[in-house]
């Protein structure tokens, strides 16, 4: 007996909720949707130098189950040719977009956004510029990079409009993020999506190589101290005359470093200026490796006249 009244009480929830449901979605709503915005049947030799974007948000009314049955369907496009545009101004407006976007009968378009769209042409041109990767690294403790991010290529295509691509010097590839990193790193990444207007990168995907190493410390001592920029009467005597560097860095880089590979300079006018009677030395490493100390911190000179 209660199991039967249990199949009554939602027989009759579910009854309710279809009215419910029923009377709701015959009344009147506004919805807003993303539709992808393409402009087609450019001339051919020219290209868009106005930033068209990529979609278009439109704001919609009509019956709830109209505007259910579009969310829940097929994705809106909206696709405009360029003959369709007014000539002298060229501007996308309302109108074409109403003209051209397919709706069920009843649905409205109450303004899209932005309300207007400016299409203006230029030549096309073609040229080369190198890649910057934009690609943020973590480390797992004990770990480093070891010389500069790769690109293979380092160097993409770029088509566009002449005003447009003649001002672009350099393209960055897409964001990426490597995290907790244990090992050299070796994957395919995107270049960067245009933010203006439209420019095609080929080829649209990169190889990133980063040589990634256990790091170390390792100390190498009898540094000569050079000077630079000394009048040619004068000469200096550096106390020390040689530093010791700690350095750090890939374990496999460090073991095939020498003493020699590193400089320590002292720049003559940085003793003109000095009032102490010492100066701190600029230490050059390698590439790859970081200077985590040196001693002595700073040098005692003596300036005399060259014999």
């Amino acid at each position: 007996m209660k199991r039967r009244r249990f199949h009554i009480v939602i027989t009759t929830l579910l009854i309710g909720i279809f009215l419910w449901l029923s009377v709701t979605l015959r009344e009147q709503f506004n919805v807003t949707v993303d539709a992808p915005l393409t402009v087609e049947d450019v001339p051919e030799g020219m290209a868009i130098k106005t930033a068209v974007p990529r979609q278009i948000r439109l704001r919609l009314r009509g019956e709830g189950w109209r505007l259910a049955g579009l969310l829940m369907g097929s994705s809106l496009r909206v696709n405009i040719p360029f003959a369709s545009l007014t000539p002298g101004n060229r501007i996308i407006t309302i109108n074409q977009i109403v003209e051209r976007v397919t709706l069920s009968p009843g649905i409205q378009v109450l303004r899209t956004m932005p309300d207007t769209v400016v299409v203006w042409l230029d030549r096309v041109a073609t040229k080369r510029v190198p890649v910057v990767p934009d690609i943020a690294l973590t480390f797992r403790e004990g770990y480093g990079q070891v010389g500069p991010v790769q690109l293979i290529p380092d160097s993409i295509t770029i088509t566009g409009a002449e005003t447009v691509v003649h001002q672009i010097r350099e393209w960055h590839s897409a964001r990426v993020a490597f995290t907790d990193v244990k090992a050299p790193v070796e994957a395919m990444i995107n270049v960067a999506r245009s933010d203006g207007p439209a420019v095609q990168c080929i080829p649209p995907e990169l190889q990133v190589r980063i040589n990634v190493q256990p790091f170390a410390e390792k100390v190498f001592s009898g540094l000569p101290v050079e000077i630079a920029g000394t009048p040619a009467n004068r000469e200096v005597i550096f106390i020390p005359p040689k530093m010791e560097v700690v350095a750090r860095g890939g374990i496999r880089q460090l073991a095939s470093l020498m003493p020699v590979d590193f400089r320590v300079v002292v720049q003559f006018d940085n003793i003109v200026a000095d009032t102490t009677g010492t100066v701190l030395p600029e230490v050059y490493p390698p590439a790859g490796i970081q200077v985590v100390t040196h001693h002595p911190e700073k040098l005692q000179y003596i300036v005399r006249k060259r014999l």
